[in-house]
């Protein structure tokens, strides 16, 4: 319990990564269990970590859905789904009885955990939604919070040390969470240096693509984005112009490999 007494007593709301203590509590407990069964076979544990217990205020879930979904799950779900000690006579005994118990909360976490993976596996929120039996908005709400969560939780085990090499992972994850929230800034976000707000800055004003940035003129896009000073604007526009050609080469050779592949044949 050391590193949890250490945080708690630092504890400041404005630092990054900073967490209520009793959150920070649940936390590290979590982070301990695992830290001793982490299934790193996909995302799907690592998610399930992100997921904050407020998030699961409104979910309200089909138990007897949630237990024939159960024969379905893949390797990797089951071994998260025993990592986490979850067990299928209770979804079972859930899903034939309405009296609900206390220890429901794992349970529905790793239901929407099921939810927030699809999305970031390529499923339309509006289908994930429908199969989960969760309204849109409140799914989108929950991948709101799990994206800063997820964000919270890299800046958190950095200032734990046994936990500091989960950081870059949860770095890792929150980009991934984020760009499955916000696809159209996908292109944007790969040019180096452009965070989430200057993204969101350039897809306002019209810049969607890699090939609308590098055909824009520097002093024009200078002027319509707020704090982008002539100089950074010349950077993104030649970083944009780069990373295309390079696109492009990578297709070149990709076609010239086809094709001689074809010729061999």
């Amino acid at each position: 319990e050391f590193p949890v007494v250490m945080y708690v007593r630092t504890y400041t709301p404005a630092l990054p990564g900073a967490l209520e203590p009793e959150l920070a509590h649940r936390t590290v407990k979590s982070l301990y269990d695992a830290n001793r069964h982490l299934v790193l076979k996909g995302d799907f544990h690592l998610i399930y970590l992100c997921v904050p217990p407020d998030s699961l205020d409104n979910i309200y879930i089909d138990w007897l859905r949630y237990f024939e979904q159960f024969s379905r799950f893949d390797e990797m779900t089951r071994l998260t789904f025993e990592a986490v000690g979850l067990q299928e006579a209770f979804l079972a005994k859930r899903a034939y009885s309405q009296c609900s118990t206390d220890q429901e909360f794992p349970y529905k976490r790793f239901y929407l955990t099921g939810a927030i993976h699809s999305i970031i596996s390529g499923c339309p929120t509006w289908r994930v939604a429908a199969n989960f039996s969760i309204p849109r908005g409140t799914l989108q709400s929950a991948l709101a919070s799990c994206i800063s969560h997820a964000n919270k939780l890299a800046n958190f085990t950095r200032e734990i040390p046994e936990y500091w090499a989960l950081s870059s992972i949860f770095d890792v994850l929150t980009q991934k969470l984020f760009l499955a929230g916000t696809p159209e800034l996908s292109q944007i976000l790969e040019l180096p240096g452009i965070r989430h707000a200057r993204a969101k800055q350039l897809h306002r004003c019209g810049y969607q693509s890699l090939q609308k940035l590098a055909a824009a003129e520097p002093n024009l896009l200078s002027a319509e984005i707020d704090h982008l000073t002539v100089k950074q604007a010349q950077k993104i526009i030649s970083s944009a112009k780069i990373l295309l050609k390079e696109k492009a080469d990578a297709l070149t050779d990709e076609v010239l490999q086809l094709l001689d592949l074809d010729r061999v044949s």
